[in-house]
C-alpha cells in the first residue's frame, strides 16, 4: 500500500508506483489490475480528483427572485468586495481574476484536488493560462493541473449562436402536441441533432482558430484530461431513467419523438436565449428523415425514428401495424403540401388581410407565409399559448411586424394584420400542410399521441427491467412513482430500443468530427448522463458506448427518494451501481457528484431545491461523498472491474442559490475554521492581503473540508 504523505508523482500527477502503457502525447485510459485508470502522457495510472472552479466576479445570494434576498454573510446581495479585498494585488493589472486563480488553486491542491473539472468557468484556472502585468511568476500559471474541458456546440445550434449554420437546428419539444405537457416530466430541449447542420456546427466550432480552448483539444494539448459536450440540463430524456424510482426521472425522449410534429416553420422563443425564428428546411430530422438505409446499427449507422422502423419492418407498414395493433397508412405523413396559394396583394396602404384556405384541416406548425418572395411569418397553435382550440397565432420572428393575426385550422380562416401596409404589388402567399400531422393524418410521422398504442405514460413504455425489478419508477405506487406503462408491448420495445440510436447519433457527431480534426483528446460524451445520483437509463448508456472513451455519469451513495439513517448507504446504490456498470460496458467512468447542505451554508435563507437529499452538516455531507468515492473505487462493477476514474465536486463556491460549494458566498472554506460567525485569521496556505480576514458568516457552519481531503486521497491507497 502507497503512503500518501511520500507518494511521489509525475508532472501531470500520476503516480510512479504504477505505470501504464502511453504511445501518445495526451491522456489515455488503460486497465491496470483489474482497475481502470487514466494514463498520464509520462505513462503513470492517475485518477482525477476535481472540482469545477466557478469564480464569480459578482457574488450574489440568490438570483431565483428580484431584487435577490440579503446574504446571510453580510446583508448585502453583493459579495464582490470581499473578493477585491482578498485577491487584489499591488501591481496587478488584470484585477482580482489571475491572483485569485492561482491562490483558488493553493488552497484546492491543499486538499488534494489534482485536477479542474467539467464546467469550470475561469479560464484564468487551465494550465496554459498566460497574463501580461499580472502577479504570476513568468506570467503563466503556477501551479498547472490536468483540466477537463466542456463547450455546448449543439445549444449554440439551436439559436446559431455563432453564426456558422444557414439556419439553427431544431427543437423538437417546441411542436410536442397536448399528449404531452410540462408536468408529465422533465421537458427541455430534443434537439434535431440528425440534421446535417449539426455536424456543421461542430466542424465550424472546432476549427475556429479564435477559440483558445477549443483549439487546445484540436491541438492535442497534453494537459486536457477529456472533453465533455453539451449539458444534460438542457436535454429532454436524458437524465434519470425509470428503472430506479428518482424525482429526476425524465420523459421518454422516444416516447417524445414519436408524438411531436415531422415538420416545423417557425419557433416563437428557444428555451436558450428566448430568440425567435423562421426555417426555410421545415422537417424534424430526428423523426422524420426518409433514406431507406440498408442497416441501423448503433456502432456503425444510427438511423432517425422513421427509419430506424422502416428498417426494423422491412419497409412493411403492415408488418408494423401487426405487431403495434395500429392503422398507420404509410411510413411517412399522409399529408398534403400546398405551396403559393394566393392571400392577397398588398396595395401600400391596407394592413388586414382575410382569406380561407383552400384545402383543410391544417396540420399545426406547417404555416409558412411569404410577402414579395421573402417568408416573414410562421404559427403557433393553441396548445403552445393556451389558446381556444383549434386556433392559432401567425407571429413573425421580426418585432412589431404583424398584431392579433390567426388561423382557424379546422375552417382555414385567417385573419392576417400587418404593422405596415405591404407595398403595393407585393404578393402575400401562403404554403401549408392539410390533413397530416393532427389533422386527421394516417401516418406514422402522424401520430401526435393519439394512437391507443402509443400510451399516455411519457415516462415508461416498458416494465420493470427483468435484471433489476425492485425500484422501478413505473408502478403507480409511492410519491415518487409514475403510472403504469400502457403502450402496447411491441410499440414499447421499438422505441426504446431507438432510444439507443438518438445518443449513439450525438456522439457520433461529435466523435467523428473531433477524430476528422485530427484530435486524439478522450471524448468523454454529454455532460453528466443521468440525474440527481440515479443511473441513467440503459438505452442511452448503450447508444454512448460505442462512440465515447469513457461515460460521465453521475452515481451517489444515496439517492433522493428513500428514506435511510445517513450515513447508511441507500438500499439501491448496490444495485444501482450493477445496472451502471452492465449496461455501459467495462467502459471507464466519470462520476458527477453535487451533495449540499443547505441549512448548514452560506445559502440558508434560500430554500433548498427540493431534488437532492440534503445533508443536516457539512460533515455529513463530506462523509457522503466519502463514502460514495470509497466504495466506487474498491467495490467491482458488473464487469468484475472497477471502472470509475473521475470524481466532480460541483462545485468550488456556493451558487445558484444552493450550497454547492466548498467554499461559501465571502469565499470562507466550509472547514469549521474560516466558516464562523465571528472575525478569524484566513487559513495561511493561500496569500491574501494583509488587512484581509476571513468570518463573517451567519452562523458556524462546521466542517466538510476533512472528508473532502480523506476522498481525495482514497485514489492513492488503490494497488
Amino acid at each position: 500500500m502507497l503512503d500518501v504523505t511520500s507518494a511521489s508523482v509525475d508532472q501531470y500527477g500520476g503516480r510512479l508506483d504504477i505505470s501504464c502503457t502511453n504511445t501518445t502525447e495526451v491522456f489515455t485510459l488503460a486497465k491496470v489490475n483489474n482497475h481502470w485508470w487514466f494514463c498520464t502522457p509520462d505513462g503513470h495510472v492517475f485518477i482525477s480528483m476535481d472540482v469545477t472552479f466557478n469564480f464569480n466576479s459578482s457574488p450574489i445570494c440568490a438570483y431565483t427572485s428580484t431584487p435577490p434576498p440579503a446574504c446571510p454573510s453580510t446583508g448585502n446581495p453583493n459579495l464582490y468586495p470581499i473578493y477585491a479585498t482578498k485577491y487584489a494585488a499591488t501591481g496587478d493589472s488584470t484585477g482580482t481574476g489571475t491572483n485569485w486563480a492561482w491562490q483558488t488553486l493553493k488552497r484546492a491542491t491543499s486538499w488534494g484536488f489534482n485536477a479542474s473539472g467539467l464546467e469550470t468557468s475561469s479560464g484564468s484556472i487551465y494550465p496554459w493560462a498566460t497574463c501580461f502585468g499580472c502577479v504570476w511568476p513568468g506570467g503563466t500559471q503556477p501551479i498547472p493541473i490536468p483540466t477537463i474541458i466542456s463547450t455546448h456546440p449543439t445549444i449554440d445550434a439551436s439559436v446559431n449562436r455563432y453564426g456558422y449554420l444557414t439556419e439553427p437546428i431544431k427543437d423538437g419539444m417546441n411542436t410536442a402536441p397536448p399528449a404531452w405537457t410540462s408536468a408529465q416530466g422533465i421537458g427541455n430541449d430534443l434537439y434535431d441533432i440528425f440534421d446535417a447542420k449539426e455536424s456543421t456546427q461542430l466542424n465550424s466550432d472546432f476549427s475556429n482558430l479564435s477559440n483558445t480552448v477549443q483549439q487546445k483539444i484540436v491541438h492535442n494539448n497534453a494537459w486536457i484530461l477529456g472533453y465533455v459536450s453539451d449539458d444534460t440540463d438542457w436535454f429532454a430524456g436524458i437524465a434519470s431513467g425509470p428503472d430506479f424510482v428518482n424525482q429526476g426521472t425524465g420523459s421518454n425522449l422516444g416516447w417524445l419523438a414519436v408524438i411531436t410534429s415531422p415538420v416545423q416553420t417557425f419557433i416563437q422563443s428557444t428555451r436558450f436565449l428566448n430568440e425567435s425564428f423562421l426555417y426555410s428546411d421545415h422537417v424534424y430530422h430526428t423523426k422524420a428523415d426518409a433514406t431507406n438505409p440498408a442497416s441501423c446499427v448503433l456502432a456503425v449507422n444510427p438511423c432517425s425514428l422513421r427509419d430506424y422502423l422502416w428498417q426494423k419492418y422491412s419497409g412493411s407498414i403492415s408488418a408494423l401495424n401487426t405487431a403495434w395493433g395500429s392503422n398507420y397508412t404509410t411510413f411517412d405523413s399522409s399529408g398534403t403540401q400546398v405551396t403559393g396559394e394566393s392571400v392577397g396583394t398588398g396595395n401600400g396602404s391596407t394592413t388586414t388581410f382575410t382569406h380561407t384556405l383552400a384545402h383543410t384541416p391544417v396540420s399545426p406548425f406547417t404555416i409558412a407565409i411569404s410577402v414579395a418572395g421573402t417568408t416573414t411569418i410562421g404559427d403557433q397553435p393553441w396548445f403552445r399559448y393556451s389558446g381556444t382550440a383549434n386556433t392559432g397565432k401567425l407571429l413573425s420572428p421580426t418585432a412589431s411586424y404583424v398584431t392579433a393575426s390567426t388561423i382557424h385550422y379546422s375552417t382555414g380562416e385567417i385573419s392576417l394584420t400587418f404593422a405596415r401596409a405591404p407595398a403595393n404589388g407585393a404578393a402575400i402567399t401562403i404554403n401549408y400542410i392539410y390533413a397530416g400531422w393532427m389533422a386527421g393524418g394516417t401516418g406514422l410521422m402522424d401520430e401526435s399521441g393519439s394512437g391507443s398504442w402509443v400510451g399516455t405514460n411519457s415516462y415508461c413504455l416498458e416494465g420493470a427491467d427483468p435484471n433489476y425489478p425492485t425500484y422501478f419508477a413505473c408502478t403507480g405506487v409511492g410519491v415518487q412513482s409514475h403510472p403504469a406503462p400502457n403502450a402496447n408491448a411491441n410499440f414499447g420495445a421499438d422505441i426504446d430500443n431507438w432510444i439507443a440510436h438518438y445518443m449513439a447519433k450525438y456522439c457520433k457527431n461529435f466523435h467523428d468530427v473531433l477524430r476528422g480534426l485530427g484530435s486524439n483528446i478522450l471524448y468523454f460524451g454529454i455532460d453528466s448522463l443521468g440525474g440527481y445520483g440515479g443511473p441513467a437509463y440503459s438505452k442511452l448508456l448503450e447508444g454512448e458506448a460505442p462512440y465515447v472513451d469513457a461515460i460521465d455519469t453521475t452515481l451517489y451513495w444515496f439517492t433522493p427518494t428513500t428514506s435511510f439513517s445517513a450515513p447508511a448507504m441507500s438500499p439501491e446504490f448496490p444495485s444501482a451501481y450493477q445496472y451502471l456498470t452492465r449496461y455501459a460496458g467495462d467502459k471507464p467512468l466519470l462520476d458527477f457528484v453535487s451533495i449540499p447542505a443547505q441549512s448548514a451554508s452560506s445559502e440558508s435563507l434560500n430554500p433548498a431545491q427540493g431534488i437532492f437529499l440534503e445533508q443536516p452538516t457539512q460533515s455529513q455531507r463530506g462523509l457522503m461523498r466519502y463514502n460514495t468515492i470509497n466504495y466506487l473505487l474498491t467495490t467491482p462493477g458488473f464487469n468484475g472491474d472497477t471502472q470509475f476514474v473521475e470524481f466532480n465536486q460541483w462545485a468550488w463556491q456556493d451558487f445558484q442559490a444552493e450550497n454547492w460549494g466548498l467554499v461559501s458566498l465571502s469565499d470562507n472554506a466550509y472547514d469549521g475554521v474560516e466558516d464562523v460567525t465571528g472575525s478569524v485569521a484566513c487559513d495561511a496556505t493561500y496569500v491574501v492581503d494583509m488587512g484581509a480576514m476571513c468570518g463573517g458568516e451567519a452562523a458556524n457552519y462546521g466542517d466538510v473540508i476533512t472528508q473532502i481531503r480523506a476522498a481525495n486521497l482514497l485514489w492513492l491507497l488503490q494497488p
